[in-house]
């Protein structure tokens, strides 16, 4: 249990403080809700992760090359995660933020 006052400074809210835009909030939120999808991403992103590994030099054991590609699964699957973030986020933001509205094409 914590007997000091947990109300930052204003040094410590310079320095550790941080306020997320509402893109960002927006962001996360959706990420939270689909996250799903990078679960699923991890398995679809096996051969991208072994041709992304596969240059690797140096790997001593078969647990390291292993520990490599499936941190560079995970990795994939966050991209992916992200861009179909954006892609569903952005749009509506920019309309919402600036007023700006896609042209029918």
């Amino acid at each position: 249990m914590r007997d000091s006052d947990p109300t930052l400074s204003p040094l410590q809210e310079a320095l550790f403080g941080y306020k997320p835009t509402d893109l960002e909030d927006a962001l996360i939120k959706w990420s939270r809700e689909h996250w799903p999808m990078a679960a699923r991403g991890m398995i679809y992103a096996k051969k991208e992760a072994e041709d992304t590994v596969s240059g690797v030099q140096g790997l001593r054991d078969e647990q390291a090359k292993h520990a490599l590609d499936l941190a560079a699964r995970v990795s994939i699957s966050e991209r992916e995660l992200l861009i179909r973030a954006l892609a569903a986020i952005l749009p509506e933001w920019i309309e919402k933020r600036y007023g700006l509205t896609p042209k029918d094409q």
